[in-house]
């Protein structure tokens, strides 16, 4: 059920069962962690290219920045969207496009389906073998803010990519957006 201000009300059942994908996501996001520790943990203090931080936090990348990235790969900014992003929400009322994950390259160009928020994978332009960004020249100011070793860092929502969304930025990039969902739980 959708209120009127167009968020989505969940039963009980609906509740339990996001709180259960949440819990197997960060069950997850902890075993990657033991697996690929990150520059904290090992006590560095400069990246260490675990990707740890392209797994777990994929960015958000502002509007003003999508310029700047599509330029770098000689593609239009249109081409970016449908070819690496996908649009998502944290509170149903404004979106905001985001890197997609590996694995998700079948949903971009479009509105992330819920059930897919809890999808598993780097970020599309990490590369993992290597263990680097493949658009680190021009990487969201996102990427350039969080840095691992620091503590408390990446807590200032001001510097998160979707604090520079506003409710109407989403139609400049795709203008036949549809903010709504179909019903029931992870709706697809």
């Amino acid at each position: 059920m959708i209120n009127t201000e167009g968020t989505p009300v969940y039963t009980e059942q609906e509740k339990a069962y996001w709180k259960s994908l949440a819990r197997e996501y960060e069950a997850h996001l902890a075993d990657m962690a033991k697996k690929h520790p990150t520059a904290a943990m090992l006590g560095v203090k400069t990246c260490v290219r675990c990707g740890q931080c392209c797994y777990t936090y994929v960015c958000i990348p502002r509007p003003e920045e999508l310029p700047a990235v599509a330029d770098y790969l000689h593609i239009s900014v249109s081409e970016l969207i449908s070819k690496y992003m996908v649009a998502d929400t944290e509170d149903c009322r404004t979106f905001f496009l985001r890197w997609a994950k590996h694995g998700e390259e079948d949903i971009t160009g479009g509105r992330i389906p819920p059930i897919r928020t809890y999808d598993h994978g780097y970020c599309i332009f990490f590369d993992e073998k290597a263990g680097s960004c493949l658009i680190h020249p021009v990487r969201p100011q996102e990427a350039r803010y969080v840095k691992c070793w620091k503590t408390g860092n990446g807590r200032d929502r001001s510097q998160w990519g979707m604090s520079g969304w506003t409710k109407d930025d989403i139609y400049r990039f795709i203008p036949d957006f549809d903010s709504h969902l179909p019903q029931g739980i992870g709706a697809d």
